[in-house]
């Protein structure tokens, strides 16, 4: 599992992580993106459905949003 602390940075920092993590990850292996900034957890979601990959989860905890990605292809 690849993750990545984006806890208090703004866009594009989260957004920008993740796409990094998508690149090196091998097809299966799993993303977990934990942050704070709010529109940045929907651009993440967004983004791993437009690439096609599959969201396993999303929560939210005290302001603090965990993600969790595979990558699929």
């Amino acid at each position: 599992m690849i993750k990545i602390d984006v806890i208090g940075k703004p866009c594009p920092v989260p957004l920008n992580e993740f796409r990094k993590a998508l690149r090196r990850a091998k097809i299966g292996e799993l993303i977990e993106i934990v942050g704070t900034h709010e529109l940045s957890k929907g651009e993440i979601a967004m983004a791993a459905d437009e690439t096609g990959q599959e969201i396993v989860e999303i929560e939210e905890k005290e302001g603090v949003w965990r993600i969790i990605i595979k990558k699929v292809r």
